[in-house]
């Protein structure tokens, strides 16, 4: 059965509140000045580390410090491979040209649909119990918006800079 969750964030917050049936159920709050976040679903906190601005692979933490598993970030193409233990590995990426609807999926039985207009969204699909697979799919999302606002901001500042 399809289930469905909404998300809200400010517009120029990275915080995110996730609404399961009208209550908030998690939230998956970023670092100011790195890639750093946490997560918190039913009770459970997530961690989830980038290594560095040129190792794009993250990894995710769980309670304890114990590694759930991480993520590969493909910069070059906007896509994403998630490793989970125990798991086949889940791809990540945007299934639209404006950047606002991205998909998780397995290619079996996993498929998780986002769509986002300006700060809020909604989640569809069957495995939503999965949470860490829900706000990893927001993860992403949000590494590369960041990662986009960072390449235009340089682009604006060279064209300033060559004016002068």
């Amino acid at each position: 059965m399809e289930k469905t969750v909404t998300w809200t964030k400010g517009v120029f917050d990275s915080s995110y509140q996730i609404f399961c049936n009208g209550q908030i159920c998690g939230n998956l709050i970023f670092n100011t000045w790195n890639n750093h976040a946490v997560g918190i679903m039913s009770q459970t906190n997530y961690q989830f580390k980038c290594k560095g601005f040129t190792d794009t692979t993250v990894t995710i933490y769980g309670d304890n410090h114990v590694e759930l598993g991480n993520i590969k970030m493909n910069v070059w193409q906007m896509r994403a491979i998630i490793n989970l233990p125990g798991q086949i590995p889940l791809s990540w990426n945007y299934s639209n040209g404006w950047l606002s609807q991205w998909t998780i999926s397995n290619h079996q039985e996993t498929q998780i649909h986002y769509k986002a207009s300006s700060g809020s969204g909604m989640v569809a699909g069957q495995n939503l119990d999965d949470e860490l697979a829900l706000l990893v799919g927001l993860y992403i999302r949000e590494f590369f918006s960041r990662l986009l606002v960072a390449f235009i901001s340089l682009v604006a500042i060279l064209v300033i800079l060559r004016d002068i």
